[in-house]
């Protein structure tokens, strides 16, 4: 509509003379006074009339707030299932047998660790299985750590039963 106006200087005219001609109509038609008003009804409500006895103590009691309370063994219908925490990731159990160790010709260490029937040929800081790498090498033990920390020290030629998450 704006861009009408602009493109018609007529329009614009006629519209600002039709406003100017109402502004005069109202001036002239309250001719400077207030219409006239009627007084407010006074209210008459239980409310206002408590208050004028004085009988606000009521107002303020917790009996029937008490009363109002629904009993313990009831069941609350505010309560829902949907804020629970996750159930607990899964896991699965994994045998782990230390084979033994074994330095190259350059002085790495590797041990041999039968994961269920295969065979690994790890270094220090491998992975084994899950989150569980090597830390250190020795001959009569191989020591796991896994990401929080956890050290599981598995022994030479003895079964060791890790329980990591199932992936």
């Amino acid at each position: 509509m704006l861009s009408l106006l602009e493109r018609n200087l007529w329009v614009s005219i006629f519209l600002t003379a039709g406003l100017g001609i109402v502004l005069v109509a109202l001036v002239l038609g309250l001719g400077g006074q207030l219409p006239p008003l009627k007084p407010l009804p006074k209210p008459s409500s239980a409310a206002s009339e408590a208050l004028l006895r004085g009988d606000v103590q009521a107002w303020f009691s917790v009996e029937p707030a008490a009363r109002a309370e629904p009993p313990t063994n009831s069941i609350n219908p505010f309560f829902t299932l949907h804020f629970q925490p996750p159930p607990p990731p899964p896991t699965k159990k994994v045998e782990l047998l230390y084979r033994g160790s074994l330095v190259s010709s350059k002085g790495e260490a590797r041990a041999y660790v039968l994961l269920g029937d295969g065979l690994l040929i790890l270094t220090n800081g491998a992975r084994v299985v899950a989150d569980h790498t090597i830390r250190d090498i020795g001959v009569q033990a191989l020591t796991l750590t896994n990401a929080a920390g956890q050290t599981n020290v598995l022994k030479f030629n003895v079964k060791t039963v890790l329980e990591v998450p199932a992936s």
